[in-house]
């Protein structure tokens, strides 16, 4: 298992934690074009943790400034282990990941926002040395689509990635169709 920084052939390996294992069935369809944007932005990093080419975890975070904390900080703004990975120490890899890289920018201080009902997140949080320090709040000015991988999978991933004109695609092949088509029964259950 490895802990790298995502490259563009890990993006549905990234959108697919984010609906299994953050629990984010009703995601937008544009969790796809999301990604891609987060990866190509300069003050975003994702980070994966990797075992036999398969994206088993993910850390995506942003570095921003803000008016009670001195300098820059990284905020996490998501992370997630697949279940079959859980309790095997990958999210604390994940997180000691962005601590260094943290290091690495001269940024002293991290930022986690974690769903109210994501107990066994905090726990690991708090153990991980950070302090509740009040709540996140959310108002869509606009309705969300539901998630759909037709809406990703049909679009041509070469105009998309914006990087890379002559992205190789190939890890992309027939065999995911019957998945794609158990989910969608699954969505639209």
């Amino acid at each position: 298992m490895i802990i790298r920084e995502m490259e563009a052939k890990d993006i549905m390996g990234v959108v697919g934690l984010i609906r299994s294992e953050l629990g984010y069935d009703d995601i937008s369809s544009d969790v796809y074009d999301r990604v891609i944007r987060i990866h190509n932005a300069d003050k975003y990093v994702i980070f994966i943790a990797e075992d036999g080419g398969n994206v088993i975890g993910f850390v995506g975070i942003m570095r921003g400034l803000a008016f009670e904390l001195d300098g820059e900080y990284v905020r996490v703004i998501a992370l997630a282990v697949s279940r079959a990975y859980q309790s095997k120490g990958i999210g604390s890899k994940l997180e000691a990941r962005v601590e260094q890289y943290a290091a690495e920018t001269g940024v002293n201080s991290i930022v986690i926002s974690s769903g109210l009902n994501r107990n066994r997140a905090h726990v690991f949080y708090m153990n991980k040395g950070y302090e509740k320090k009040g709540y996140s709040f959310i108002k869509l000015l606009a309705p969300q689509k539901k998630f759909s991988y037709n809406d990703v999978i049909y679009t041509p991933i070469p105009s998309r990635l914006g990087k890379d004109e002559n992205y190789d695609a190939s890890w992309l092949d027939d065999d995911d169709d019957e998945t794609i088509e158990e989910t969608d029964k699954t969505i639209k259950e």
